[in-house]
């Protein structure tokens, strides 16, 4: 439903331009395809990466779907900052999920089109 770019080391020291790529190939497949411009997930634990990624994902695709037809019982909530990188996503989906709270969506660590559009 969606292609992300994500520039790589190499890819920011070379310079391409993956915003210009991005932008003709959403014209040329008429999907929404965004590029983050955050080589090697920059930062001290790869955090400024997944900042760059998160402000990208609201920019482009938040409030972008459908909004649900039925309404979801108990409360909802949208995981901001949760990159996954050990699986501490799910148990914590796990954990909100006894309490009766239901997570839309996840920001950036497994992060999905469909979720974020939904997120609003």
């Amino acid at each position: 439903n969606a292609i992300t770019i994500t520039a790589t080391c190499p890819v920011g020291l070379i310079g391409d331009d993956i915003q210009t790529v991005a932008k003709e190939m959403t014209e040329k497949l008429g999907i929404s395809v965004v590029a983050f411009n955050c080589e090697g997930y920059k930062g001290v634990s790869q955090s400024a990466g997944h900042h760059i990624a998160n402000n990208g994902f609201f920019k482009n695709w938040v409030g972008e779907g459908e909004a649900e037809d039925e309404e979801i019982e108990g409360f909802t909530v949208n995981l901001l900052g949760e990159y996954n990188i050990g699986g501490d996503s799910y148990e914590i989906e796990r954990v909100f999920e006894k309490c009766g709270i239901n997570v839309i969506a996840t920001f950036s660590g497994d992060g999905n089109y469909d979720a974020a559009t939904k997120a609003h």
